[in-house]
């Protein structure tokens, strides 16, 4: 086969595959990468209730015992870490 073809080939190859690994990478993301309204979803901070604020609400007292309400945070899980020590073990060794 020519260089010129091998090159064109080459070149096809590289660019075919970028464009599925983006293909790829864009339906990961669309299929993983979803957030509800934190704007909207609050803790009370004297019970604990998790709830979502109604859309037209003003009010951002807690509707189980109208306590005092902050931005709802993911709780820490610790599971990042013990991947991440893993990970180094595994280096280590």
């Amino acid at each position: 086969m020519p260089l010129s073809k091998l090159l064109l080939l080459y070149t096809l190859v590289i660019l075919v595959g970028g464009l599925l690994l983006l293909l790829v990478d864009k339906l990961w993301m669309s299929n993983h990468n979803w957030h509800l309204s934190r704007s909207k979803l609050l803790t009370c901070s004297k019970c604990g209730n998790i709830f979502q604020l109604p859309r037209q609400s003003v009010d951002r007292r807690c509707p189980q015992c109208g306590g005092k309400t902050q931005p709802f945070q993911m709780p820490y899980s610790g599971l990042h870490e013990t991947l991440k020590d893993r990970a180094r073990n595994l280096k280590e060794s």
